[in-house]
């Protein structure tokens, strides 16, 4: 497929929304630039584009969802855009099975009758499909209840989204037949997707040209709203197998009454390589590994206080941005870590190298990890 260029910025922003169901005036959303590294309220495309002028295009990115998604803690908005991101890295910067992934999961979209917009992200492929969706959450055989160990506090793999954001990690490995980012978890509050025209700050840190750095429009929507009831079947066996997984998962740790972790900790107190990875700044993945790693880490397995834990969370961020500039703000962004973690243990060397090998081949890059 060629890319295509709609030259103006104006153009682009008319592209984006017109993938998008309500009008910003009514249905404000978020957006994210390179300048203002948060994610903050916009409600016009002309505010769109001012500030994009400010951040000279750089890193111009906005929700698929409105700021307001639910009223009172029950979700009033239904999962109607699925935001489906290949990364070459991922793929080891093999471009032809880059490509061969991108073919068969628009073949299988088109299948269905309609035809999704896919960007070049500068770094792999960026493909967006808006639906028209139902709250799943309002029905009765995706009741929360029915598969009550996903949702579980705390401990349920899925306990902090809803049954509608769940289905966006569902369509996003159905369709790419689990070859999406391992680590690109969608939810409500981050589908932030790439305005075309502008330009990835990744590649430009890595010295390509700002013509290298480019979104680009590889293919257009077709307008067609696929119907979500076209996947329910298929989405509600995935969810009854991870209702299943999950309860062997719990039913197996129940039974182990001291795990290789546990003992490890008793002996020596610190993990070395987490350890290391605290004294290492990494370019990509400080989102996950906060909240996956470091936070749980220091909270519970050294024991620190919460107080402690931001200090050294935040030092951390601070060499990491260094070497590339966070998409966030670093203080907001670790307490709500912190606050989410407790009682956790981070994630483990297998888990990590098996389920996040991304993440794990870049730490090795690092020195964290020697093969």
């Amino acid at each position: 497929m060629g890319c295509k260029i709609l030259y103006t910025v104006e153009e682009s922003a008319d592209f984006i929304l017109s993938h998008f169901d309500h009008q910003l005036h009514y249905f404000p959303r978020t957006m994210m630039t390179d300048r203002r590294r948060w994610q903050f309220i916009v409600t016009s495309k002309e505010e769109i584009i001012r500030k994009c002028e400010e951040s000279d295009f750089i890193d111009c990115r906005i929700n698929a969802y409105p700021e307001y998604t639910e009223f009172k803690g029950i979700v009033r908005h239904p999962p109607d855009f699925v935001f489906i991101d290949l990364d070459l890295f991922t793929f080891k910067n093999d471009v032809a099975a880059l490509d061969k992934t991108l073919k068969r999961t628009v073949n299988k979209i088109g299948k269905l009758g309609v035809q999704p917009t896919v960007l070049w992200s500068g770094n792999g492929y960026h493909i967006y499909l808006p639906l028209d969706g139902i709250v799943l959450d309002q029905i009765d055989i995706f009741s929360k209840d029915k598969i009550p160990s996903l949702f579980q506090s705390n401990f349920g793999k899925y306990h902090d989204y809803s049954v509608s954001e769940v289905f966006l990690k569902f369509a996003k490995d159905y369709f790419t037949n689990g070859k999406a980012d391992p680590l690109h978890h969608p939810k409500y509050g981050n589908s932030l997707i790439r305005i075309p025209d502008t330009y990835n700050s990744k590649c430009l840190n890595r010295g390509l040209s700002r013509e290298e750095s480019r979104v680009k429009i590889v293919q257009k929507w077709d307008g067609k709203r696929l119907p979500i009831q076209l996947l329910l079947k298929d989405f509600r066996r995935w969810i009854v197998q991870e209702e299943i997984n999950q309860n062997k998962k719990q039913s197996k740790k129940s039974k182990s009454k001291t795990n290789s972790f546990d003992k490890f900790n008793q002996k020596s107190g610190q993990i070395e390589w987490i350890e290391k990875l605290l004294q290492t700044p990494i370019e990509d993945y400080r989102n996950y590994c906060l909240w996956a790693i470091l936070s749980p880490y220091l909270l519970n397995v050294r024991g620190l206080s919460v107080e402690d834990t931001s200090r050294v969370l935040e030092e951390w961020l601070d060499k990491c941005d260094s070497l590339r500039k966070l998409s966030f703000s670093p203080r907001p962004k670790v307490n709500s870590t912190i606050k989410g973690n407790k009682g956790f243990n981070p994630i483990s060397y297998p888990k990590l190298k098996d389920d996040y090998n991304v993440l794990y081949l870049l730490l090795v890059t690092k020195n964290v990890f020697q093969e």
